[in-house]
């Protein structure tokens, strides 16, 4: 569960939600600059079922022992490693490429996104049972997708990739640039990081959040990583620079719940609270930072307008 502080109490996102949103910016990434990915359908699915093992999960929200509601990032690593094991079962069922992508990122959560973070702590010992299992997972993937004559999605060059992640952590330059599945990987990562952050801030207050900055964000093949900022400039709404996007605006609607209360004493009371909420959508809206599109804040020329003073100001 996502959670958000709001001036009405605590917003509450499930993480299939969160996927969803992230799926939906998957379906539309191919915008100027950025190549749509390859194989199209897969990855589209990887994104939009990352999370798929948090379903169950959501359905219950709980509590911290303060008795106010746990976010996603707290949860023990015992119940993390199981809910996680079971969404990476369901997805590599539906597709073996989709499944191997998915595995690539949670083991990847949990070993420093094999290099994409290097700051990130060393693979807790708690967590080092489940990376060993995925990683035997990915080469069981990996070795039935190049076995199959009629399925060439997985090349060599991916499989080279994924040995040196499994081998050293992380994936060297001349091996990235050729692999797909590495870029995938980085799409993946990056479009859960934005989501994330959205379903986190967007909305949440009069004055505008800090913007959300995502690095190493694949562009198009040969060319260098990028970082994008998405600049809030309004309730839900960011200008994204550069805009990885095919269609002007991109709008979502993501579903939350609403509850009054920061504490409960039980979590029967936050069941009831939680479900005796009504579900909202939040609107988010994304589009290019150089006012190329009409709309929000913009005049038809595509320039921005000033704020009035009444406007909100970032924090």
């Amino acid at each position: 569960m996502i959670l958000a502080r709001t001036d009405d109490g605590i917003r509450f996102v499930t993480q299939s939600d969160h996927a969803a949103l992230a799926g939906r910016l998957a379906e539309q990434w191919g915008g100027a600059g950025f190549a749509p990915p390859e194989p199209t359908a897969a990855v589209r699915l990887a994104v939009h079922a990352h999370d798929d093992g948090w379903w169950t999960h959501d359905r219950r929200p709980r509590l911290r022992a303060d008795g106010s509601p746990q976010d996603f990032h707290e949860l023990p690593p015992s119940r993390w490693t199981r809910l996680y094991r079971r969404g990476i079962d369901g997805v590599a069922r539906t597709d073996r490429y989709a499944g191997l992508l998915v595995s690539v990122h949670g083991s990847g959560l949990r070993r420093r996104r094999y290099g994409l973070s290097p700051s990130w702590g060393e693979t807790p010992r708690s967590f080092r049972g489940f990376v060993e299992r995925e990683e035997r997972r990915q080469r069981s993937l990996a070795t039935a997708l190049r076995a199959d004559p009629d399925d060439d999605r997985l090349t060599p060059a991916d499989v080279a990739v994924l040995t040196a992640l499994h081998d050293d952590g992380r994936a060297p330059a001349d091996l990235a640039a050729e692999s797909r599945l590495w870029r995938n990987y980085r799409l993946l990562s990056a479009l859960d990081a934005l989501s994330l952050r959205i379903c986190a801030t967007a909305g949440t207050e009069d004055t505008l959040p800090e913007p959300i900055t995502v690095d190493r964000v694949p562009t198009e093949p040969g060319n260098d990583d990028a970082t994008l900022t998405a600049a809030p400039v309004g309730p839900g709404a960011y200008r994204i620079d550069p805009y990885p996007f095919r269609d002007v605006p991109v709008t979502v609607n993501v579903p939350a719940r609403t509850v009054e209360e920061t504490t409960f004493p039980d979590e029967e009371t936050l069941l009831a609270r939680y479900y005796g909420s009504d579900v909202a959508e939040l609107a988010v809206t994304l589009r290019p930072a150089d006012g190329t599109d009409r709309g929000l804040e913009g005049d038809a020329d595509g320039t921005d307008r000033e704020r009035d003073d009444d406007a909100p100001t970032r924090r």
